[in-house]
C-alpha cells in the first residue's frame, strides 16, 4: 500500500498552517479593544496645567508584564498544540498498529 505524495502534501501544509492560523486570532481577539501605550505623552500637545490625571500615566513595569503575560499565553497555547501533534503521529504511525503492519501481495488474488 504506498502513500499518495498529494495527500502527504495537504495534510502537512494543514498541520503547520493550523497553529499559525489560530494563533493570529487569538492574538487579534485578544488585543480587540485593547491600547497598549507605550510611551506618555499627549500626541506632541503640551499640557498647560502641568499635571498629569491619573488615567493618563503609563506604569511601564505593568505594560511590561501584561505584554509578558499574552506572550506566555501564547507560547504555552502553540506549546500545547505542537505537543498535540507530536502525540498523535506518534501514537498513529507506531510499529505496533494494525494499519502499518506489511501485508501480503495482492497479486493474482483478483484472478
Amino acid at each position: 500500500m504506498s502513500i499518495k505524495v498529494g495527500n502527504v502534501e495537504k495534510w502537512l501544509l494543514i498541520l503547520v498552517f493550523t497553529p499559525v492560523i489560530l494563533m493570529s486570532f487569538i492574538i487579534i481577539a485578544s488585543n480587540i479593544g485593547h491600547q497598549i501605550a507605550f510611551a506618555q505623552g499627549s500626541g506632541g500637545q503640551q499640557q498647560t496645567s502641568g499635571a498629569t490625571s491619573p488615567d493618563e500615566v503609563v506604569v511601564r513595569r505593568v505594560v511590561i508584564w501584561g505584554v509578558f503575560y499574552r506572550l506566555m499565553v501564547v507560547a504555552f497555547v502553540v506549546g500545547a498544540v505542537v505537543q498535540g501533534c507530536i502525540v498523535y503521529v506518534c501514537w498513529r504511525f507506531r510499529e505496533s498498529h494494525k494499519k502499518n503492519k506489511p501485508r501480503e501481495s495482492m497479486e493474482g488474488i483478483h484472478r
